[in-house]
């Protein structure tokens, strides 16, 4: 091969390679300085990418080292791919920063594949009351600089990407609650239909294969057998979703008999307790109860300057909403079930009260049910037992009602409260 031949090849091989380069100059000027710049503990040859991911692209801006963030615009997918690989091809240690959004984790392993190091950020307000998706980046950027650069570990929110076996295992329980939320919309819409014609009495979960017949009984003895044809296609709708329910139902009882090993509080039910499992992943992720109970939201916000001392605030529902949710309606049935329980010596009889402050009410619900997710999770990492908790657990075989709850110690509970767990009885 002549020598003329292989320089050709030789360039056309690096212009190919360095393409994406060439459509950002201002980040290739700042790679040729820094690559002429001696190393030391202040130019580290690192740098720090935040990515706004959304639909149709990805907003990059990237930080070299100590510099200013450098906005490269609205980059699609693969282009941001075939960014990484070249920046790795030069020697660069790459870091992505990511929001968790609701675009999934493909994107993630992606740049791992490509050998980027991918740090994945709780969503907050990153900018203030300014958003734009260059700012995003260029903070992303600057958070990713802080871990990567600074050494400052308390930089962002960093949440665990669950692996693909755990969103699909994670999934039955996710849609199970979307259909649970679809059927009621229906049910309500039916609802509303008959309210605007002066039907104000008529049966609960009227699309039920037993109240169906009652509320088409009660339609044509008061004139109006028309709505019975209107609400027809909305029974059959709702029919259909409770099928699917009934489904994932079997399901989630298959997964809990291999996922649930331990003995449970009585009350708690399968379903909350797999669900709890399966929104965790990994139950040991937590090194102590702080972080556990921070991982639901329900630690209090907090406003502390000055002289005036320590000023806290309602919780801050920073962390996952459907087991602080969940875990609302599993302390309703507890207080029933498991009335010996340590939280409910503390906050019962702030619960119990029949003509209290709804606020106060509320404070010691949520009290609770902080103090519930950390005791499931002494539970499934083997720190304590049910007794050290104050647990009766399961009822032994042929126990009957009045063995498992003493009349003495359980007081009723107010009708206002118990139709918070209408919408998980099945017709």
């Amino acid at each position: 091969m002549a020598h003329s031949e292989f320089i050709m090849k030789k360039y056309q091989l690096h212009t190919k390679t360095d393409s994406i380069l060439n459509r950002f100059p201002a980040l290739r000027k700042h790679l040729e300085a820094a690559a002429r710049t001696p190393e030391g503990p202040g130019a580290p040859r690192v740098l720090c990418l935040g990515a706004d991911l959304e639909k149709a692209g990805v907003c990059v801006a990237v930080q070299c080292g100590l510099g200013t963030p450098l906005h490269l615009g609205t980059l699609t997918r693969e282009s941001l791919l075939a960014l990484v690989r070249v920046l790795l091809g030069r020697g660069w240690r790459s870091v992505v920063g990511l929001e968790a959004c609701g675009f999934g984790w493909r994107f993630q392993r992606q740049l791992r594949a490509e050998g980027a190091e991918v740090l994945t950020f709780a969503t907050e307000a990153l900018t203030g009351r300014r958003k734009t998706n260059p700012r995003d980046a260029a903070a992303l950027a600057q958070l990713v600089a802080g871990r990567t650069v600074h050494g400052n570990t308390q930089a962002g929110r960093v949440v665990r990407e669950p692996s693909p076996e755990e969103q699909q295992r994670r999934y039955l329980s996710r849609h199970r609650g979307q259909l649970v939320a679809l059927r009621g919309k229906i049910e309500a819409h039916g609802r509303g239909l008959l309210y605007d014609h002066g039907q104000l009495d008529f049966p609960e979960c009227w699309w039920g294969k037993k109240k169906w017949p009652q509320l088409l009984a009660q339609l044509t003895a008061a004139g109006e057998a028309w709505l019975g044809e209107a609400l027809a296609p909305q029974r059959a709708m709702a029919q259909a979703v409770h099928a699917q329910i009934l489904a994932l139902d079997t399901q989630l009882a298959a997964a809990a008999a291999v996922t649930l090993t331990i003995p449970l509080p009585h009350g708690l039910g399968q379903l909350t307790a797999l669900t709890a499992c399966l929104e965790v992943m990994d139950w040991h992720r937590f090194s102590n109860r702080k972080k556990v109970g921070s991982y639901i939201g329900c630690a209090p916000s907090e406003h502390s300057t000055g002289p005036g001392g320590q000023l806290l605030g309602h919780i801050d529902r920073q962390g996952n909403r459907r087991l602080r949710s969940l875990l609302t309606e599993a302390i309703w049935r507890l207080i029933r079930w498991e009335p010996r329980w340590h939280g409910f010596a503390k906050w019962g009889a702030v619960i119990r009260e029949t003509h209290g402050s709804t606020v106060r009410k509320k404070k010691a619900v949520i009290a609770c049910v902080r103090l519930l997710f950390i005791d499931l999770w002494r539970l499934f990492t083997g720190r304590a037992t049910l007794a050290d908790l104050g647990f009766r657990g399961p009822p032994a075989a042929g126990a009957s009602a009045p063995d498992l709850i003493p009349a003495e110690s359980e007081p009723a509970l107010p009708d206002a409260l118990t139709p918070g767990l209408a919408h998980s009885i099945t017709p």
